[in-house]
């Protein structure tokens, strides 16, 4: 049974960029992915880097067909810094895992845009 509540657990999260390889986001490198089809529909995200001023910014179009009970987007820092601040659509933001690199967005939907500060 606990092995069944971690496969339903995954289902009910989408993960993004969640390998990326830290070189990938070296200063002024960008990832695009569009049309991405998920569990809960397509999704698409833009990743740019600023590194050399302590930034990457991204910019995700949520899945409408279906909501996702948690929304993670990990943005790995080139040289693993931990993440000091993040703000969603201009707002500050406090559900992120500084030493992970990972920020939840949840209560989102639609296009949200997401600065990370290192």
């Amino acid at each position: 049974a606990a092995d069944m509540r971690g496969i339903l657990g995954e289902h009910r999260r989408l993960w993004l960029a969640r390998a990326t390889p830290r070189a990938w986001l070296t200063q002024g490198q960008r990832i695009a992915v569009k049309n991405l089809p998920t569990h809960f529909g397509q999704v698409e995200y833009d990743l740019v880097s600023n590194v050399e001023h302590g930034q990457i910014q991204a910019t995700v179009i949520m899945p409408s067909r279906k909501t996702p009970q948690e929304v993670w987007l990990r943005l790995r820092h080139p040289q693993a810094k931990p993440i000091k601040s993040v703000t969603v659509n201009g707002q500050a933001w406090t559900q992120f895992a500084r030493e992970k690199e990972l920020v939840k967005l949840d209560g989102v939907s639609g296009t949200v845009r997401v600065s990370v500060e290192y």
